[in-house]
């Protein structure tokens, strides 16, 4: 080739789109047309002084292009081959070109070596990121937590990545091939058909659906499926894509709290109490079937009412209304007595009532109100009052009866002293032996008998007077008067008193205390007087005070103790063990409720065996305890 021809050569190479190098057999740079300069980044002028492996060949290519250098310059290679490798710019950035390389041979030997290549930068950018976007896309299909399969366009299943196995518990080979069909449960198939089918004829675009699978060993999964299509570049379905969210454990916190809000519900509706919740305005939000009974109507009717909508009386529930909104003001918790008709009776009925204000489900201010009604308890307790006020007076009337016995006791012997005195008188006048000292000595013994009997008269007068005023004083002293008023009853069936008596003051009902311990004193009398194999009778009465501030009172009998069958009973109203024409039964019970009641103490019987004066005895104790408080007045 001329010098001429060179020239027209490097023209023609010069315009060219292509990359164009002449290279001699050792890589010194003969010819680089413009578009090598503009990609290395190098003048004309200077890049034909410098050796192309040296400078622009990265190090780690370097022997490997000087090999194909070496394999052109000796023929040994297929110049039709493309050869794809990296360049450095001058700069240092990295180029990557496509190569087809030629030579020009002088006299049968390689002389020149031209490299024609093209600037693949852009496109293995491209190929890289699409390699690195497919993995990603592998690897987010392969180890993604939620299940993904692919599909054909009639539903069989041509690839799934491992959650979605584990999910259903089958291994790839035993999947793939099925229809998808095949593990839905029966209850979708109809509507997992019908989105299907819309979704490859392209009716729609993607669709989601909450369905069953089921898995290899026949149990069910809850999944979340979202399924959507692959098309190709003219919109055609090519295939199905379906991502899977196992959501069994979901759906069974589901299952189990609409079956906790159930049940909730039924306990509400079946609770007697009346439950309802009010907003601000008194409208209900929740109620129950006892307020709905009593309202003659249902809860569903009530939600969004107010009480007034069923009721003529509006304005008695305005103010119920207002009140509820002070409560809810100020945060507070009431407990109120009212009362509500009921709409069935047409009869009023008494509610205890706990209002008290909560927090609505979207964070307003409500009241919940539970209501207890009251009417049978208030009945039963007006009852329970009556028939007490009845046991009191009948008690009252069962001690007058004692008390006119134990007058009659103590009036006997006055009476007779007076009568016999009475008689002497006129007899020694009729006999006209009556003299002044004789006369003197039995008008004395008549004043001393008629002040006897007034004496007693006081002394019972006392004990019937109502006192309820509490006083401070010693129950030995109660004990002694009780013993004075009972005394001629006890000596006339040859009954011993034994006493143990310290001296206690407290603070309470002396009269009550008194009627107490006469009940307890003739009831230990009765049972001694029924024990007919009696040889020596005993009461023992012990008054002291324990180590708990307590004032005790004990008194036993040696009359046998009373039988087990009955002792729970002894205390019950109208339980006797005497002869209906002698005992009412409410001694011991009206004693047990003056104890508790009126003094905050207790009695409690037991039977004991004791020795006295080397005899051995059996007897029923009773014990009475009672606190002793201080006068607070």
């Amino acid at each position: 080739m001329n010098k001429f021809e060179e020239d027209e050569l490097y023209k023609y190479l010069n315009i060219t789109k292509g990359l164009y190098l002449i290279l001699d057999k050792s890589g010194n740079i003969l010819f680089a047309n413009e578009k090598v300069c503009n990609t290395v980044e190098v003048s004309f002028e200077r890049i034909k002084k410098m050796n192309w492996i040296e400078t622009f060949i990265p190090n780690d290519l370097k022997s490997y292009i000087s090999n194909i250098l070496k394999q052109i310059s000796n023929k040994d290679v297929r110049l039709s081959e493309y050869v794809e490798n990296e360049i450095l710019t001058i700069k240092g950035e990295k180029r990557f070109i496509s190569w087809k390389n030629s030579y020009i041979e002088e006299n049968g030997v390689v002389t020149k070596i031209i490299c024609s290549g093209e600037d693949k930068t852009k496109t293995k950018e491209i190929e890289l990121y699409l390699e690195e976007k497919e993995e990603r896309l592998k690897a987010i299909f392969d180890f993604s937590p939620l299940g993904i399969f692919i599909t054909d366009k009639t539903g069989n299943i041509l690839e799934a990545n491992l959650a979605f196995l584990n999910m259903l518990g089958y291994s790839k080979e035993e999947i793939l091939g099925r229809n998808y069909i095949e593990i839905t449960h029966d209850d979708n198939i109809n509507l997992n058909e019908e989105k299907f089918n819309q979704l490859v004829d392209n009716e729609i675009g993607i669709y989601k659906i909450s369905k069953k699978y089921i898995k290899k060993n026949k149990h069910l999964i809850w999944v979340n499926a979202t399924v959507s299509t692959i098309k190709d570049q003219y919109n055609e379905v090519l295939y199905v894509l379906a991502i899977i969210e196992d959501i069994t454990e979901i759906k069974s916190r589901e299952d189990h709290i609409i079956a906790q809000r159930r049940y909730l519900h039924t306990i509400i509706d079946q609770n007697p109490n009346i439950i309802i919740v009010k907003d601000y305005d008194g409208k209900f939000v929740l109620a129950n079937q006892a307020i709905a009974r009593l309202y003659d109507t249902t809860v569903e009717n009530m939600v969004g009412k107010k009480d007034e909508d069923f009721f003529q009386n509006k304005e008695i529930f305005r103010k119920k209304i207002e009140y509820d909104k002070k409560l809810i003001d100020n945060n507070e918790t009431k407990i109120i007595y009212e009362d509500i008709e009921d709409k069935v009776t047409g009869k009023l009925r008494n509610f205890q009532s706990i209002k008290k204000t909560i927090t609505g489900i979207s964070g307003e201010k409500q009241v919940l109100i539970i209501s207890n009604d009251i009417t049978d308890i208030k009945e039963t307790q007006k009852k329970l009052k009556d028939n007490e006020e009845m046991l009191h007076h009948q008690s009252k009337m069962a001690a007058m009866g004692e008390m006119l016995e134990n007058i009659a006791h103590q009036w006997r012997q006055p009476l007779s002293v007076i009568t016999t005195s009475a008689s002497s008188v006129r007899i020694h006048k009729e006999l006209g032996t009556l003299t002044d000292d004789f006369l003197d000595e039995v008008l004395d013994a008549i004043v001393k008998s008629g002040t006897h009997l007034s004496q007693t008269i006081d002394d019972f007068r006392d004990f019937f007077k109502p006192n309820r005023k509490k006083v401070v004083f010693d129950i030995s002293q109660c004990y002694q008067k009780a013993i004075f008023l009972v005394s001629s009853k006890l000596k006339n069936r040859e009954i011993e008193i034994v006493e143990n008596i310290q001296s206690v003051s407290i603070y309470g009902f002396d009269n009550e205390l008194i009627q107490v311990i006469m009940n307890l004193i003739n009831n230990a009398t009765d049972a001694i007087d029924d024990n007919k194999d009696l040889t020596s009778k005993y009461i023992f009465v012990d008054i002291y005070k324990d180590d708990l501030n307590n004032a005790i009172f004990k008194i036993l009998d040696n009359a046998g103790g009373i039988k087990e069958d009955i002792k729970d009973k002894i205390f019950e109203p109208y339980f006797t063990t005497k002869h209906k024409s002698l005992g009412t039964g409410i001694g011991l019970y009206m004693s047990e409720e003056i104890l508790v009641k009126h003094m905050n103490g207790e009695i409690k019987v037991k039977n004991k065996e004791f020795e006295y004066k080397k005899n051995s005895y059996k007897g029923a104790e009773f014990i009475l305890k009672i606190p002793i408080e201080e006068d607070k007045g």
